[in-house]
């Protein structure tokens, strides 16, 4: 038969285990959330990038009807040439070298308005592109560095499912099934007390308790919060036994 305090030794490295378990699937969810992002984020670069080329086709489009300024500017050299015309009839001449004229002017400012602007958004297209390489390169880095990490992850989550089911094997069922009640409620279901102060509650336990909890033959629930209650010793040296299960040295993360 298994003594009380080896059960709740037990229940101590369940609980340690979970926090490090669930720490590692926020990170994995961390990792995907990235990969999700990332490329959500190109493809809006890239969308973009596509919306100024189509701009910049239209513009192009625009900008052959400005080629007709030649013959335009063509037109007015032959009617100042054009000698007959200004010894029968000048007003006339006069009048129609003034209108292309400023037809000719208002069309070219237009033309160079346009050209700066098709310049501008060559420009912008080009620094987008280039942007857009940068960034696939850094995440291809970025994608190698987080797929090792995340292979590192489950490799680390899978043993300690294995850790887990053999400690839990060796539980009483009636204490493992109270201990995931309190877990599921509560980020912690076995609190450790130091000088007959329970961690994270900050109020005293009788001094009968808190003997009682010393010789660790009984079970001690806070009555406020439901939680399980074991010595600061007991959890101290549990600590440092389970660290270099979940901690060790091969896996870190940066």
């Amino acid at each position: 038969m298994a003594t009380m305090e080896s059960q709740l030794r037990y229940l101590y490295r369940l609980q340690l285990i979970d926090l490090r378990y669930n720490y590692l699937t926020f990170l994995r969810n961390r990792f995907k959330k990235f990969i999700i992002r990332f490329n959500c984020f190109l493809i809006k670069k890239n969308k973009y990038l596509i919306k100024l080329l189509k701009k910049i086709k239209i513009k192009k489009n625009d900008f052959r009807k400005y080629k007709k300024l030649k013959t335009q500017k063509q037109k007015i050299i032959k009617l100042l040439t054009l000698e007959s015309i200004k010894k029968e009839n000048p007003t006339h001449l006069f009048m129609s070298i003034e209108y292309y004229t400023m037809d000719f002017i208002i069309k070219k400012r237009k033309f160079l308005k346009e050209k700066k602007r098709i310049i501008l958004m060559k420009n912008k297209i080009k620094n987008i592109i280039k942007f857009i390489k940068q960034q696939k390169i850094k995440f291809k880095l970025k994608f190698i560095y987080y797929n090792t990490k995340y292979t590192e992850i489950n490799n680390k989550t899978n043993e300690l499912r294995s850790i887990y089911k053999k400690i839990k094997n060796k539980l009483n069922k009636v204490l493992y099934k109270r201990y995931k009640i309190i877990i599921s409620t509560n980020s912690l279901a076995v609190v450790p007390i130091y000088k007959q102060i329970p961690v994270g509650n900050y109020i005293l336990i009788s001094k009968i308790k808190y003997s009682n909890l010393l010789e660790r033959n009984n079970l001690i629930i806070d009555e406020k919060s439901g939680k399980i209650l074991i010595d600061y010793d007991l959890a101290y040296k549990e600590n440092k036994k389970m660290n270099k299960i979940l901690f060790n040295k091969n896996f870190s993360f940066s």
